[in-house]
């Protein structure tokens, strides 16, 4: 049945020769062609957490109406889109197909769009992001962009009740308005801009390794409401852990000390393997080298307050107060916005590359190897130096020198 409707679906997908098909992979990775049958799970609910981001379900059967049952499931499921309503086709030679002989295959074919799906939820307070067909460049063959939205005052408010479920409701409410109305539009207004700067000021070579500005909608006020970026898809080839920590180094060398940008959210889910090398997303959090937030009181409250509930600030504080940092540039960091933050957890992301499922099958990681190794103490010797106040690495350049230095010893 696969091979009957295979070349079909893929012959006009550009993207098909570098995308991982659930044939190649194991049970628990994710994947961006998931081919399921009438004695699989074929739910929508179960299907959706077994596919990266942007990764396509096929649905195959020998009766038309359960494909038609099944697709009109996927349908009514908001973090799916239908790419192929159901179709028929036929195995067999180029005349059986045309004499209407040979085995029926029905099949129809549905596409993630969607970060998270109805009932989940996150512990970060996060933007309402999802692929779009809309404002996609005529030249770009995957058809899709990324939509980044602010969420609505409901949304927030209800996010608000899960987490402090016996807080005062005219408090939670009256936050959830400041979120949708003041701060959620900032962060969104200074991503814009920080885009534009990237393709400004990014060398020409890496300005595809970030994401471009394609279309923005703006309130009354001037404030960014919904932005729309390509979508720096996962996929390419398969990088060497060492290739990985090389290319991520070299990139946030280049936005340090080209485009004058720090990012302040290095998380793995905001690093992206694609075909054209280690690339960054989410610029909500970044500000400019040397950007003074305390002229702007509102944005200085909010900074403040990043830096008190950042997973990095936190793990950042953690780590000096045991004793695990002792290189003053990373320590004088903590609490502050300062390039050494992007120094400190990248150099803690290149030993867990595994850590997000995403780029789990996209980069080469064996814990017990020579590189892996030799990263590992790379990184402890950014944490603690010999000498502390006159550390070896105190900039990305120098961390991408220590990481090119490893390299040639392999």
């Amino acid at each position: 049945m696969i091979e009957t409707v295979h070349h079909r679906i893929t012959r006009d997908d550009p993207d098909y020769a570098w995308l991982k098909d659930s044939r190649q992979c194991s049970s628990t990775d994710l994947v961006d062609y998931l081919w399921l049958f009438p004695a699989d799970d074929h739910d929508p609910f179960e299907s959706f957490p077994r596919l990266r981001w942007g990764g396509q379900m096929v649905y195959l059967s020998r009766d038309a109406n359960d494909v038609k049952a099944t697709a009109q499931a996927y349908r009514h499921h908001p973090g799916f889109v239908i790419e192929e309503e159901p179709k028929t086709a036929r195995r067999g030679s180029w005349l059986r197909r045309m004499l209407g002989l040979g085995a029926k295959t029905h099949y129809f074919v549905a596409r993630k769009t969607a970060l998270l799906q109805p009932g989940e939820s996150t512990d970060r307070f996060t933007f309402n992001v999802r692929l779009t067909r809309e404002h996609v460049p005529t030249d770009d063959p995957r058809g899709y962009a990324v939509v980044k939205r602010v969420p609505s005052k409901e949304d927030l408010l209800q996010r608000l009740i899960d987490k402090h479920p016996k807080a005062d409701r005219k408090i939670l409410t009256e936050r959830a308005r400041k979120l949708s109305e003041k701060i959620f539009p900032i962060f969104l207004t200074r991503e814009a801009a920080f885009l534009k700067l990237l393709q400004r000021d990014l060398p020409e070579a890496l300005r595809n390794r970030v994401p471009h500005l394609l279309h923005m909608e703006q309130d009354e006020t001037g404030k960014v409401r919904m932005l729309v970026m390509n979508w720096l898809r996962v996929g390419g080839q398969t990088l060497q852990q060492i290739e990985f920590a090389r290319q991520g180094a070299a990139l946030l060398h280049a936005l340090h000390e080209q485009a004058g940008i720090i990012h302040l959210d290095l998380r793995l889910d905001n690093i992206v393997i694609t075909p054209t090398g280690v690339s960054f997303v989410d610029f909500g959090s970044a500000v400019r080298v040397g950007e003074d937030i305390s002229k702007n009181p509102m944005l200085d409250a909010l900074f403040d307050e990043m830096m008190s509930t950042s997973q990095i600030q936190r793990l950042l504080g953690k780590m000096k107060s045991s004793g695990r940092i002792t290189s003053h540039i990373i320590c004088n960091a903590h609490g502050k916005v300062d390039k050494a933050v992007d120094l400190f957890y990248f150099a803690m992301q290149i030993n867990k590359p595994h850590g997000n499922p995403d780029l789990a099958t996209f980069i080469e990681y064996n814990p017990k190897s020579k590189q892996a190794r030799l990263l590992s103490e790379l990184t402890d010797n950014v944490m603690r130096p010999k000498d502390p106040q006159q550390p070896r690495y105190t900039s990305a350049r120098d961390l991408l020198e220590g990481i090119e230095k490893v390299a040639e010893s392999l």
